[in-house]
């Protein structure tokens, strides 16, 4: 006969509270009986509380990194930074990176010697970019962790090596020649709206899908960079969250001028109010204002990875199927095709900055020290046409 499972008994006991008001717990087994857990439990208060007392270095109890890291951002981090930055430049790397490497791990247990394996193994998947905003946010986390007494140290220390920027493959952008044929393609696609615009001003998607508008000015013919739409997961990694509060940074907010005649058109026409059918509404459809300029087909914000899958991609392999000698760039790409050329046409690098939305010319020679020779003699000869 198989043996009999013992039973596990289980008695919590508080600690004290975390700065955020959290209770401290502590849970203690016995498999004989419960007062025999009690007693454990007890018997370990005693001796904290007598540590306390004396001044000496109290019992630390567990807390895992994965627990302490997200209360940590959310009241030192979430009240005084945009929402976009929160999600993007502190969420996200500590969501997708950072908890399933080390939530596991006690607060007080973490030693540098995890961080540079954490670093050295990141280097092997992510771009050095990626790992030094993941080392970044890790660093914060676990100072804060010390200031508050539950580590001894900070284990992301002087002593880790990080990555250095060092891009193996050159960025690709499209010649003259090849953004013309797109933009052309773009204008007769009926996706192409979007596409079109992204390349005539080197927006990012987030500030393109974030558009409003009253984001648009069609008399000055200007478009106003306000703010960037993100979307992330809850904690729970159930949902999706989508907010459209602000910009990375101040210099992301900025007025572009359009040119093209007939993209200035095609956004004057495009309509404002449209009738959703989902099987969701009335039978007839029900009329919808929508808000943003490029959103759903219920006229909600577009989730922009349905936006890359629906839009973005469905117009680059239409793209490969007519024109099956242009590569398929990445919306990033397209801004990077829009910079290359505007440098190209002799626009100054502080006015393309301005127009990309950065804070000066530092980022723009750092990233065209990787465009590759060929794209670049390819504008400019193009330009000089």
């Amino acid at each position: 006969m198989p043996t009999a499972k013992k039973k596990r008994y289980e008695y919590k006991i508080t600690l004290g509270k975390m700065l955020d008001g959290t209770l401290v717990r502590r849970s203690f087994y016995s498999t004989k009986s419960l007062a025999d857990a009690k007693r454990k439990a007890e018997k370990f208060k005693a001796q904290y509380e007598l540590e306390l007392l004396c001044g000496g270095e109290p019992i630390k109890p567990k807390i895992l990194f994965s627990d302490w890291a997200v209360k940590c951002l959310e009241l030192y981090k979430k009240p005084y930074v945009k929402a976009n930055t929160y999600h993007g430049t502190y969420l996200a790397p500590l969501q997708g990176h950072l908890i399933p490497y080390f939530g596991k791990m006690a607060i007080d247990s973490i030693l540098p010697i995890h961080v540079q394996g954490y670093v050295n193994t990141a280097a092997q998947k992510y771009a050095p970019e990626t790992v030094k905003k993941d080392y970044a946010v890790l660093s914060f986390v676990m100072q804060i962790a010390l200031d508050n007494g539950l580590c001894s140290a900070n284990p992301a220390s002087k002593s880790i090596h990080l990555p250095k920027y060092e891009t193996v493959t050159p960025k690709r952008a499209y010649t003259q020649e090849e953004y013309d044929t797109v933009y052309a393609f773009a204008k007769s696609h009926p996706h192409g709206l979007s596409i079109m615009l992204m390349m005539e001003t080197g927006i990012t998607r987030s500030e393109l899908l974030g558009l409003r508008w009253e984001d648009l000015d069609t008399e000055t013919q200007l478009i106003h960079i306000n703010q960037g739409l993100v979307a992330y997961r809850t904690l729970d990694k159930k949902d999706w969250v989508i907010e459209a509060k602000g910009l990375k940074n101040k210099y992301r907010k900025r007025s572009i001028p359009l040119v093209d005649p007939d993209l200035i058109q095609r956004l004057k026409d495009k309509p404002r109010d449209i009738t959703v059918t989902s099987h969701i509404k009335a039978k007839n459809g029900k009329q919808v204002h929508t808000e943003y300029i490029f959103h759903s087909p219920e006229g909600l914000p577009y989730q922009p990875h349905n936006w890359g899958h629906r839009i973005y991609e469905k117009f680059m392999a239409d793209l490969a199927k007519a024109h099956p000698e242009i590569p398929q760039l990445t919306p990033h790409e397209l801004r990077h095709t829009r910079a290359t050329l505007w440098l190209a046409q002799g626009i100054s690098p502080h006015i393309v900055a301005k127009l990309l939305g950065h804070s000066g010319v530092s980022m723009l020679e750092r990233v065209y020290d990787h465009t590759s020779v060929e794209t670049l003699r390819k504008a400019l000869t193009a330009s000089e046409k």
